[in-house]
């Protein structure tokens, strides 16, 4: 069996939550994880907090009776990394008291306007999350933990963290997979054509319709939208192509787009929600995804490029469309007068 190892961002409104937090670090340590967090809280902070989810798995919200310290936007640091873990398609998994208000005096906010973000933010994290557990004491904390995080486990799998001599029972295993479905191939004599051979090549100006969905915000509320874009493929190309100039693992052709998405989605937002001020949680069609990836390599924009040491698949743009990239063809206001001629 494979030693997994699997790293948790903690995120708390400051220190008076020292007590639950070090429940929680010792509870996870002791399950195998390994967690992140800060507690004394800065601007200049803010950019070590973001890179610390970048590379976690799963990011717990452990919320007691105080909103916390206010960044200089006026939105708290416990907010702020709450926000960007959505927006990074963070797993997350909330651990908040049962019942605040019983919490003695000195752990709860002491200006009224910060109690209000406080309940506003508590019934925020309710409504926007499937894993929202309480607690009442200590030991109920380091209960709830190790009775849930297994299940985040199984509902949210990640890659986690392998030591590196397991690595190779890894490759073997794939090794012998492969060779068995070689086998079972030849023997049926059904070995399939590459779909993505029928597919035509497109041009640079030919739109691509897709789906994606998103949360966006307004007027303290927030609603799930169902967006219908249309991107041309210089456009999408232009994206993708940067992100993929090095060996890159499949899955961020699907980070980039929500990304882009996230960026760029609430001017889509405003279509129906004129006053929203912010998006999150843009999630792009998974089959658009896929046919996006084959009409790429079907245009000898992409290629695969081997396997990381995780043994994830890579790909990475051609030197064709590295050529159209450096040839500002992809500026918008080209796109429509270009005609491709590769």
């Amino acid at each position: 069996m494979l030693d997994k190892r699997y790293q948790v961002f903690i995120s708390t409104s400051g220190s008076e939550m020292q007590p639950e937090r070090m429940i929680l670090a010792q509870t996870l340590v002791g399950m195998g994880f390994f967690s992140w967090g800060l507690e004394q809280r800065t601007p200049l902070s803010t950019a070590f907090a973001r890179r610390q989810i970048d590379d976690c798995d799963y990011v717990v919200i452990l919320l007691g009776s105080s909103y916390g310290e206010q960044s200089v936007s006026g939105v708290g640091y416990m907010h702020l990394e709450y926000i960007y873990a959505v927006t990074k398609q963070k797993p997350i998994i909330v651990f908040m008291h049962d019942d605040p208000a019983a919490r003695e005096a000195s752990l709860h906010d002491g200006k009224p306007e910060l109690r209000e973000k406080f309940q506003e933010f508590r019934k925020l994290l309710q409504h926007e999350n499937d894993q929202v557990f309480a607690y009442r004491s200590l030991r109920d904390l380091e209960m709830a933990v190790r009775f849930n995080m297994p299940q985040m486990l199984e509902r949210y799998p990640v890659q986690g963290w392998v030591r590196p001599q397991n690595t190779q029972v890894l490759q073997d295993e794939i090794d012998r997979l492969k060779n068995k479905l070689e086998q079972l191939e030849t023997e049926s004599g059904k070995r399939e054509v590459d779909p993505f051979l029928s597919l035509p090549k497109v041009s640079m100006h030919e739109f691509f319709s897709f789906e994606y969905r998103m949360h966006a915000y307004q007027d303290g509320n927030f609603k799930e939208l169902k967006i219908q874009k249309k991107m041309t493929w210089a456009q999408l190309l232009a994206v993708l192509g940067s992100t993929f100039i090095h060996p890159t693992p499949e899955e961020f052709f699907s980070k980039r787009m929500n990304e882009y998405l996230n960026e760029t989605g609430l001017q889509d937002a405003r279509m129906e929600m004129p006053r929203a001020h912010a998006v999150a949680r843009a999630q792009m069609n998974i089959r658009a995804l896929h046919s996006i990836k084959m009409q790429m390599r079907q245009n000898e924009w992409i290629i695969q490029s081997g396997r990381d040491d995780r043994q994830r698949m890579l790909w990475q743009v051609t030197a064709k469309a590295q050529k159209l990239m450096e040839s500002n063809l992809l500026d918008n206001n080209r796109v429509f007068q270009f005609k491709n001629t590769y």
